[in-house]
């Protein structure tokens, strides 16, 4: 991998502290890189560009991606398929300052999909971007919170102990066609 000349701002010093895979040193610097990557398969699949941080370490020679590469190369993908990133999932649910455990109870969303998402393993699909995208909106986890919530109260059936099956009313309707119904042998 190339990298080219463009120039970005360095990310906080934060080659100072960032060790080699391979030899373990720590003289590993940044350089960008224009990369350009087939999505999906097939003849008709689109070609995508980021900008990738390439590491190299100098006294070895290796150079690598790191979870940022991995990361920018996610949000490409989630761009071309224009859906939320994992950084914006997270952020809807940290706007309501809620654990994935809290959201996934009020959102009916499974606990392990949405860690998948934030972490970028895999990417949701269009129905439960727009879902998570009408989360967002104002109003719609406190009324989600109020459907969740359990109830107070609940209505018990009123039920005669002499029957056989429960009925929330029993009418004189009910009890004739009780007493007409026999089964018959079929022909």
């Amino acid at each position: 991998m190339q990298p080219s000349n463009a120039s970005y701002p360095p990310d906080d010093n934060a080659d100072v502290d960032r060790k080699c895979p391979q030899c373990g040193e720590y003289s590993v610097t940044t350089h960008w890189h224009h990369d350009t990557f087939k999505y999906g398969s097939g003849d008709s699949a689109p070609m995508l560009h980021v900008d990738l941080p390439v590491r190299r370490c100098e006294p070895c020679d290796y150079e690598y991606l790191d979870h940022e590469g991995e990361r920018l190369r996610h949000e490409a993908v989630c761009r071309h398929l224009g859906v939320l990133s994992p950084a914006e999932i997270s952020d809807i649910r940290k706007r309501f300052t809620m654990t994935r455990a809290e959201f996934s109870e009020v959102t009916g969303l499974g606990e392990a999909t949405l860690t998948r998402w934030e972490n970028g393993a895999v990417v949701q699909n269009r129905a439960n971007d727009r879902y998570l995208r009408l989360l967002a909106l104002p109003g719609v986890i406190e009324s989600l919170k109020r459907l969740a919530a359990p109830q107070r109260t609940s209505v018990r059936p009123r039920v005669r102990t002499n029957q056989k099956f429960r009925a929330l009313t029993v009418s004189e309707r009910h009890i004739l066609r009780r007493e007409a119904f026999e089964l018959r042998l079929a022909a």
